[in-house]
């Protein structure tokens, strides 16, 4: 997207383009421009004024009113590029908090598997524990758990001792 329109006389130029608007040599980034409008100018005047709001303050722009349809393209143009990129945030901010959650719950799961990995680790040490019911026997395939364990290990969950205390547990070693 680009269009310029070219001020006369004490008109400054005005060019939108996918960055945002200038008028004469003052830059108004896209994202900080909002509410722009063709507005009335006196009747039977040579010139149309254009206002927006930027960085806290309300701007008034004369233009030639030959350019007023250009100038309307220049806007439809210009809040739909808007739109996009408000789109484009809000997916990136969607996906940002989808990773967040994600990585969370990674978190989570490892941690539960590392409080598994060391009451595993203290109830071999000490027999079974007085205070717990006894959990279900199920085949656990000794080099999976290593696999998981190596895991662990790499997310730093585990330590190197403790990894290779229950390696040896698993293994039979």
């Amino acid at each position: 997207m680009y269009y310029q329109i070219e001020g006369r006389m004490n008109m400054k130029t005005l060019t939108f383009d996918e960055e945002g608007l200038t008028v004469g040599k003052q830059s108004y980034p896209i994202d900080d421009i909002e509410n722009l409008k063709i507005t009335n100018a006196p009747l039977f005047a040579t010139y149309g004024i254009l206002t927006f709001h930027s960085g806290g303050k309300d701007i008034s722009v004369a233009f030639p009113r030959s350019a007023i349809d250009k100038l309307r393209r220049a806007i439809h143009d210009f809040e739909h590029e808007q739109m996009m990129r408000r789109k484009a945030a809000e997916k990136a901010a969607a996906e940002a908090a989808e990773k967040t959650a994600a990585e969370a719950a990674a978190k989570e799961a490892a941690s539960q598997a590392s409080q598994t990995v060391r009451s595993a680790a203290s109830v071999s040490e000490a027999g079974a524990p007085q205070d717990k019911p006894a959990q279900p026997i199920r085949y656990m395939d000794p080099y999976e758990e290593v696999k998981k364990l190596k895991e662990l290990l790499d997310m730093g969950i585990v330590t190197e001792e403790e990894f290779q205390k229950k390696k040896k547990e698993l293994l039979k070693l």
